[in-house]
């Protein structure tokens, strides 16, 4: 853990973060009805989407977490990331979810101040921003969870929104994490899955360089389709990100000539 946080610090303490979007992902925008599992043939569906909770692995300071903190269908929204100053840029950013610290413990010292201790959990109005790893993240028990539910951070969640969050992990944790994400899903529940495929680059290297780190349909489909918790895995969208000048100069300076975005969506086995 110590080598992941010391690497995504020295990139957030660039001025400029290259994967932080200004505005709500168009994917998320387009597809969220499907990520809050309505669709025409589920009679479920409006029951369903009325009590959704979410989760957004390394969430950043992404403005999609304020977009689905405030939207009517979703009750509680649960972002993670390793970065503290992720969360307090969030907090600062979005007075309008009012989000403070948990104070663990307060300590009155001999001359009457208090000693408080940072807890790395922020709550505001339908919203808990956990700092941590993302493999420390584990579901708990069905007994803990039922004494842990008033405040939406230890149940399972309805669904997971992972926009570029598989493709910043090490290839060689993707395994990993798609079980987690199987572990932290409700039985039915939906993952909406953003990804990037280098699908053309000028060598070899340039193809595994990252994050964020390539990968394609097939590998996408192999991970999950692999694991027994998963249903169906569906490819919604693919769009080039390379139609301007300055993105195309951007990436062939990596040695990537062409860059898809990929959607998927997939659904857990109803139990």
């Amino acid at each position: 853990m110590d080598d992941v946080h010391a690497f995504w610090a020295q990139r957030w303490s660039s001025p400029v973060l290259g994967w932080h979007k200004g505005d709500v992902n168009p994917h998320l925008q387009k597809y969220s009805h499907l990520l809050l599992g309505r669709s025409d043939d589920d009679e479920r569906s409006d029951e369903i989407a009325t009590r959704r909770s979410i989760f957004v692995p390394l969430c950043g300071k992404s403005v999609d977490l304020a977009y689905l903190a405030t939207h009517p269908k979703i009750s509680h929204v649960v972002g993670i990331d390793i970065i503290r100053n992720a969360a307090e840029e969030f907090s600062r950013d979005h007075p309008e979810l009012f989000i403070e610290e948990v104070i663990l413990s307060k300590d009155a010292t001999e001359d009457t101040c208090e000693r408080t201790t940072e807890s790395g959990i922020f709550r505001g109005r339908n919203f808990t921003f956990l700092v941590r790893d993302v493999f420390d993240f584990l579901p708990m028990t069905t007994d803990d969870r039922a004494k842990h539910t008033s405040d939406g951070t230890y149940t399972l969640f309805d669904a997971i929104y992972d926009r570029a969050s598989i493709v910043a992990i090490k290839p060689s944790l993707r395994e990993d994490y798609v079980t987690l994400m199987g572990e932290l899903l409700q039985s039915g529940g939906t993952i909406l899955l953003v990804t990037l495929d280098r699908r053309r680059t000028a060598t070899d290297e340039a193809k595994r360089e990252g994050p964020p780190f390539s990968i394609d349909e097939g590998e996408t489909r192999q991970l999950f389709e692999s694991q027994s918790w998963v249903e169906s895995v569906t490819l919604l969208d693919e769009v080039n990100e390379l139609t301007n000048d300055e993105e195309r100069e951007r990436w062939g300076r990596k040695g990537v000539i062409e860059l898809y975005e990929m959607v998927f969506i997939i659904k857990k086995v109803l139990t």
